[in-house]
């Protein structure tokens, strides 16, 4: 249908529609478009702190942007609380001489339990400010988007838009300028069809802003320590940060404080009474469907903040696609971060938060129980790759390793790294939910890893829980198996006298139950403290019993390897008495049967052994040995003996009269034994 549609006279700013199908925005008359500015108060007027590799990468953006003549938008997510909304404003700030045209803000209401702002109503507040009301005001959406687009179509502008609950909510504000920027904050992690769109994620503060953060706050009235204990408590969570600082700065005792606030964190993260992190939380929770509100519940059982989807499926005890689908979904809420190798992670509040909100509809014991099983298994699998250790447990009789293939212990000692802190708390959890047997056995698993690698806190902590589940079996050879271990650590840590009576004990327990096993083991690891103690004849003593033991009470196809240790223990007190030619075979033969059974961390200690025998008559062979366990050591992650290695290469060098190569091997050992707190010294 034909429209007659006209104007006369003169006038600022008309809206001439027909069948709202085409918009256009007449300027008339001299005077130019409001240039509005609806900036917020300046967040570093408020102490913000931080982000400046976020505010760094957006104004890598914008350079970019004008350089190619095109727009930006970027999107900011993250959990709530995290500084997204004070970092879009910050930049905002920061470049607002940039757009001399305008900047406009608007609050979305994503997360509003009544419902997000319609584009619509955003766009009245823009077009209002750019001085169209009354009648004026376009009445639709559509015609409010095509008037703001047509009157900001040449113009350097700046758009705002916090807390985004969808990618079309966002999409239907944008403008259609060249020169503007678009920062866009959102809960969810939005998905937009077309591309030209930036995400960013924000993550928690690094530790050391994390405490400068706190250090400004409070000045010199808490030490370090302090500050850290409570930064890691706060999982250096921005505003958890901020509000446990305004809190504190009152008392007249931090560090007691601090130790009160972090027993009950999240409930107690108040300002004038309210908890604004904990109501931004029950608004993310309660945005949950009913699958995601149970993950979320269980999921805060987890002891790590990390964990693999494989893990998330036990603990829920569901099929992994449709874990993965609803991890996805909590992924995209951002409860949770999807890691770039597949993990997942969950804030420390945000577990302390799903926690709280579990019921006795979840069954807290069957997810747990569940969740040992599944880590049992899956060190197990590792263990199967990097040690041929005898086990106890009658579980190995079915476990796969998980890998084959020249790369097979790195990945598997990749993982058991990756999964440490909640592989050392499922001991404990074991024990608490009634399952004694998989915590002794876990210790069992654990102990290749966890020795080889130095972690002897661990060892001690989860070798505490395993003696009592043993003893409260009563299961003798899985006694003897934990004081064993359990001494061997004590060794470790030049506890010599509490290492000998639990290998006494081993022993004694080990002949009251005919395991000629950990007999023999018992006697070998009396032969270590001798050994450690500089008694060297009476170790050797201690090794021959222990080998006697093998010879007349082991199976003849389980005699190998026992045997090879034997040999290797045996030939490295051998060159501490000098006695070379007696240990270069015995090294040998040990060597040889170790790397044929792909056993790295014994490879390397008995080539470290093969070394100093070699140095009185071939001091080439010596460093090709040297070079040798310092290549193992550092790619099993085995940092005390990469220490011995350098020791060894520094004696090389030495007796080559490199005086500067030595010197810079024995600096290299020096520095990883202070970095690791051992104070021993080499006793070459």
């Amino acid at each position: 249908m034909d429209a007659d549609n006209w104007n006369s006279g003169s006038v600022r700013n008309l809206v001439q529609a027909s069948n709202v199908e085409q918009l256009v925005m007449q300027m008339t008359g001299a005077a130019e478009p409001p240039r509005p500015d609806m900036l917020p108060r300046d967040p570093a007027h408020e102490g913000f702190t931080n982000r400046s590799a976020e505010l760094g990468e957006l104004d890598r953006l914008w350079e970019q942007a004008k350089q190619a003549g095109l727009p930006v938008v970027a999107v900011l997510s993250g959990i709530p609380g995290i500084g997204k909304t004070l970092t879009a404003l910050r930049w905002a700030h920061r470049l607002r001489a940039d757009f001399d045209d305008g900047v406009f803000v608007g609050d979305l209401r994503g997360s509003d339990p009544n419902g997000p702002r319609t584009p619509g109503e955003v766009l009245a507040g823009f077009l209002g400010r750019l001085g169209i009301t009354g009648s004026a005001m376009p009445a639709t959406e559509d015609e409010r988007a095509a008037a703001f687009r047509e009157i900001t179509r040449d113009r350097r502008i700046l758009v705002v838009l916090d807390d985004a609950a969808t990618a079309a909510q966002v999409q239907a504000l944008l403008p259609s300028s060249p020169t503007s920027a678009v920062l866009v904050t959102s809960r969810r992690t939005l998905t937009f069809l077309s591309g030209g769109v930036h995400p960013m994620r924000l993550e928690p503060f690094e530790p050391d802003s994390a405490l400068a953060l706190l250090s400004r706050s409070l000045g010199d009235r808490a030490d370090d320590a302090t500050l850290r204990r409570l930064s890691e408590a706060c999982g250096r969570h921005p505003m958890a940060l901020w509000v446990a600082a305004a809190q504190l700065r009152e008392r007249a005792s931090i560090d007691k404080a601090v130790e009160k606030l972090t027993a009950d964190l999240l409930p107690r993260l108040e300002i004038d009474g309210e908890n604004a992190l904990l109501t931004a939380f029950e608004l993310g929770y309660d945005a949950l469907s009913t699958a995601g509100k149970r993950a979320y519940r269980l999921l805060g059982l987890h002891p790590d903040s990390e964990l693999a989807l494989e893990t998330a499926a036990a603990l829920l005890g569901w099929e992994i696609d449709d874990t993965e689908e609803v991890l996805l979904g909590l992924s995209r809420a951002n409860l949770v971060v999807r890691l770039p190798d597949g993990r997942y992670r969950c804030h420390a509040l945000l577990r302390q938060h799903a926690v709280e909100k579990l019921t006795a509809e979840d069954d807290i014991g069957a997810a747990r129980r569940r969740m040992v099983e599944h880590y049992h298994d899956f060190a197990m699998s590792r263990d199967a790759v990097i040690s041929q250790r005898r086990r106890l447990s009658d579980r190995y009789a079915a476990v796969v390793p998980a890998y084959t293939g020249d790369d097979a212990a790195e990945r598997a000692l990749a993982d058991l790294t990756a999964g440490r802190e909640a592989l050392t708390a499922n001991v404990m959890i074991a024990a608490e939910t009634g399952l004694p047997d998989r915590a002794w056995q876990l210790c069992e698993t654990l102990f290749p890893f966890y020795k080889d690698r130095g972690h002897l806190a661990d060892l001690l902590e989860i070798h505490e829980v395993g003696l009592r589940a043993a003893e409260e079996l009563g299961d003798l050879r899985a006694l003897v198996r934990m004081l064993s271990q359990h001494g061997s650590t004590l060794l470790a840590l030049g506890k010599l006298d509490a290492a000998q009576e639990r290998f006494e004990r081993a022993q004694d327990t080990a002949g009251r139950g005919d395991d000629a096993w950990g007999e023999q083991s018992a006697i070998e690891w009396q032969g270590l403290v001798h050994e450690r103690r500089g008694e060297f004849d009476a170790a050797l003593e201690c090794f021959d019993r222990s080998v006697a033991v093998v010879e007349s009470r082991f199976p003849e196809d389980r005699r190998d390897r026992p045997t090879a240790l034997y040999r290797m223990h045996s030939g490295r007190v051998l060159i501490l008495l000098g006695r070379f030619d007696e240990a270069l075979p015995r090294l040998r033969a040990a060597h040889e049967l170790f790397t044929s059974l792909g056993e790295t961390a014994n490879r390397g200690k008995t080539a470290v052994g093969l070394g100093w025998a070699s140095l009185p008559d071939d001091l080439a062979e010596a460093g090709e040995w040297g070079g040798l366990a310092l290549e193992v050591f550092r790619s099993a992650n085995m940092p005390r003996d990469v220490a011995e290695a350098f020791e060894l290469l520094a004696e090389v060098s030495a007796r080559r009269g490199d005086a500067d190569a030595a010197a810079a091997h024995r600096r290299e050992a020096t520095e990883i034994r202070a970095v690791l707190g051992d104070r021993s010294v080499s006793r070459r």
